[in-house]
């Protein structure tokens, strides 16, 4: 049966409309752009051509190994070109690809795949050397894929470049991505090829993505921001992607200088970072080529955010969105406040405690209605319908919406500080704060639990180098600027603030790191 390639719609903004099948968007700029490049990391360059055929390989050197339509197969790679080269080569023969973060230990991981129903793990040799405990436990993994090695290099140079022919319908089930997100413990989101496919053209047209753009990419593709919002929406605009495996400030100058990048997609912890860049750095780079960046993932503080923007000469863009909804609120051209999210970009409802909407202005939990939305976390029926009821997905996100319908986004309920009397505390003021200290590099606030039920609020700060600050200093700065049930009754100092791998403060990691007994008590408490 020969393979039909669809023609590519153009919509009324002039950007390509969504292909409801993630194979296609890669097919089709491929036959439109062969020769463009697609991906970018430090000398290694791939167009979009080669991106195709190498992916093809991939796709008949799985079959080879018994990959069939729906089978699970685990990624566990580096942030790496080869990363997107083995995604599309499952993805292009029908299989379901699971996203793993190579952040997480072997026991974790080992708990995934179980979970995933992995049946091949596509790896890299030091990944596979940490998992060699646990991998023959694994029940239903048959192979162990080491892409960096010469062995698979072989087999991909012995496979065809041409395209597999594989029935792929927009229904079909096409990534899982595991998140402890909404429901607090590893579940698997189950996405399928149109619900990863409904919100890359809208982010794009929001931030006018074209096929001139050279983006920097600091986010992992294991992430749903990262999959979609920088590949999947760069690939589907003919964009060129920068990757950038480990972020340093420097590092990001020193890339969009000699790529010319246009776009920077991050997060607020990296943004907060090249705020704080010295001007005399800043001079020592070219950077008009730059014009926007993108931020997800977190709560981003809008004195930091506009310090970034003034620093850099360029606009900053918020994205607000889950694993298991992707998009739901971005700011566009046309809808951008610095402080919020932007607007929605499909249902939303604002709901308190008694399930009821809350007024313009309020704090309500956010709860959306997208198309877009996953097909349910894997193999757990009974906490998909927690989260999904009547075609509403409930996020235990805490929100505001204000009257002009920008949305902004607060904490989630579980990050929330009760206090002994009752009072709540959102961490990200409190932080926010803290960061307005000249002496303060980085800042986390959490409440730990003190023994006796009650939650002692503690802030977690790292210093800037060769600056120095006192608990009472900080104690006094915030007694100027929070009400009193908000102050900090705590100050740890600390290297560095442990953060997931997608950039989020780790609240988990600080609430059951050991406080020195010396940690001092707020001077004004």
């Amino acid at each position: 049966m020969a393979f039909m390639r669809p023609e590519r719609r153009i919509s009324g903004n002039g950007l390509p409309e969504a292909s409801m099948n993630v194979k296609q968007t890669l097919e089709n700029a491929a036959g439109e752009m062969p020769d463009k490049e697609a991906l970018v990391s430090g000398a290694q360059r791939i167009t979009y051509g080669q991106l195709e055929e190498a992916s093809n390989r991939v796709s008949h050197a799985l079959f080879d190994l018994g990959m069939n339509k729906g089978d699970h197969v685990a990624i566990l790679m580096s942030h790496s070109p080869e990363w997107v080269i083995n995604y599309f080569g499952v993805v292009k023969g029908g299989g379901v690809a699971v996203l793993l973060n190579p952040a997480l230990k072997a026991p974790e991981l080992e708990s995934l795949l179980q979970d995933s129903h992995s049946e091949i793990l596509l790896t890299e040799e030091r990944f596979s050397r940490s998992l060699s405990p646990v991998l023959s436990g694994i029940r239903l993994l048959r192979h162990v894929v080491e892409v960096d090695s010469v062995t698979y290099a072989r087999v991909l140079d012995r496979s065809s470049s041409v395209r597999p022919v594989v029935d792929i319908a927009e229904d079909d089930d096409v990534t899982i991505i595991y998140t402890s997100g909404v429901v607090g413990r590893q579940k698997g989101v189950v996405h399928t090829h149109a619900s990863l496919m409904g919100t890359p053209p809208i982010v794009s047209a929001g931030i006018r993505r074209t096929s001139e753009d050279y983006v920097i990419d600091l986010v992992r593709f294991s992430h749903l921001f990262g999959l979609c919002e920088v590949l999947l929406g760069s690939i589907m605009t003919g964009s060129t992607v920068v990757l950038i495996p480990d972020f340093t400030p420097r590092v990001v100058l020193e890339t969009v200088e000699k790529e010319a990048g246009s776009i920077i997609f991050g997060v607020p912890a990296m943004y907060n970072a090249l705020a704080m860049v010295r001007e005399q750095v800043l001079r020592e780079h070219d950077l008009r080529s730059l014009r926007l960046a993108v931020s997800a993932g977190a709560k981003s503080f809008p004195e930091l955010m506009k310090a970034l923007e003034d620093k850099f000469a360029l606009s900053l863009y918020e994205v607000y969105g889950l694993t298991e909804v992707s998009a739901v609120s971005i700011s566009t051209f046309e809808n951008r406040r610095l402080g919020t999210v932007g607007k929605p970009i499909c249902g939303v409802r604002v709901i308190g405690d008694d399930g009821k909407e809350v007024p313009r202005g309020e704090i309500g939990e956010a709860v959306f209605r997208a198309p877009w939305v996953m097909k349910g976390y894997h193999k757990a029926p009974d906490i998909t319908a927690e989260v999904l009821r009547d075609g509403w997905f409930y996020t235990g996100d805490l929100v505001r919406m204000d009257e002009e319908g920008y949305l902004e986004y607060i904490e989630k309920k579980s990050f929330i500080i009760v206090t002994a009397s009752g009072l709540k505390i959102g961490p990200s003021e409190v932080e926010f704060v803290l960061l307005g200290h000249p002496c303060v590099a980085e800042a986390a606030y959490v409440g730990i639990d003190n023994g006796y039920g009650e939650q002692i609020p503690t802030a977690f700060v790292v210093c800037k180098e060769r600056n120095r600050v006192t608990e009472k200093e900080l104690s006094d700065f915030c007694y100027e600027r929070l009400a009193n049930f908000k102050l900090p009754k705590r100050f740890e100092f600390v290297e560095s603030i442990p953060k997931t791998a997608s950039g989020k403060i780790d609240r988990k990691s600080l609430k059951e790191m050991p406080i020195s007994r010396d940690s001092t008590q707020g001077a004004h408490l």
